[in-house]
């Protein structure tokens, strides 16, 4: 059920929500009132994805978390219905990638951006409309 789903996720949204009223306590100027604030919804996509990637002929150990960022439950009800094809693409995204380019910043940044993007095109796909705003990654696991 969602709160096994949700229940790393969820306490990430509560330590956010906890942060955010304490930095926000004061009114600034543009600032968007509380009531038209959406709140950040973050949601698991289940277990770690683990893959075998290749480098000059020797297997390496790929693991990463992926959280996604929504702003609408109708979003993570929409990641929770088409989880199976979603995990799917990025577990072939995944084992496409470079071990050499995993060791950068700029490679890890590249893959959020491509998982974000992939997450993006399956939602829009299915529910025609894309949906999540970021991904994270929880652990990266090179080996």
């Amino acid at each position: 059920g969602r709160s096994v789903r949700l229940g790393g996720a969820a306490a990430i949204v509560l330590l956010l929500a906890l942060v955010a009223g304490a930095t926000l306590g004061g009114k600034a100027a543009g600032e968007v009132p509380a009531a038209d604030r959406q709140v950040s919804i973050y949601a698991s996509l289940g277990e770690s994805f683990e893959v075998e990637l290749q480098q000059d002929g020797r297997q390496r150990h790929f693991r990463a978390g992926v959280i996604a960022l929504a702003r609408d439950e109708s979003v993570i009800d929409a990641l929770d219905a088409h989880a199976p094809l979603i995990r799917g693409r990025l577990v072939t995204l995944f084992g496409q990638q470079d071990v050499d380019a995993l060791r950068t910043e700029e490679g890890k940044l590249a893959l959020r951006e491509r998982a974000l993007a992939t997450i993006r095109e399956m939602l829009e796909r299915e529910t025609g409309a894309p949906g999540v705003e970021q991904v994270f990654f929880t652990d990266l696991v090179l080996q």
